[in-house]
């Protein structure tokens, strides 16, 4: 077997393996319903609060409460807070596969070279 031919099924292995995790289903909370923790109403989940369940919170709120705690914050806050200047995805996957990649197929070339 060529290198090349060991640096492709690499390549390709590692873009399968990102196909697959992103089509793969997320995480969803146990309960569709939540009580809020300020007002205590129950509320069904919404993105925002999927979001907060999978980065490990505990409490929610329902989104009245939550806009209210918004405008309660400094400016600056708001934009932390409320997600203004994220790109979406962090691009550690990308990363992770390339630092596993390159040298796992430099090593590979050296071996059978």
């Amino acid at each position: 077997m060529s290198p090349e031919t060991i640096l492709a099924g690499v390549v390709a292995a590692a873009v399968i393996l990102g196909l697959v995790g992103s089509l793969w289903p997320k995480r969803k909370p146990p309960h569709t319903v939540f009580k809020c923790g300020r007002c205590n109403t129950a509320s069904r989940h919404g993105n925002r609060t999927i979001e907060a369940w999978r980065r490990g919170k505990t409490r929610f709120f329902c989104t009245p409460c939550h806009l209210k705690w918004l405008q309660s914050r400094p400016r600056h806050e708001q934009d932390t807070y409320s997600g203004h200047g994220r790109t979406g995805g962090s691009g550690c996957l990308a990363v992770i596969a390339i630092l596993v990649v390159l040298p796992a197929g430099g090593m590979l070339a050296w071996v059978f070279v």
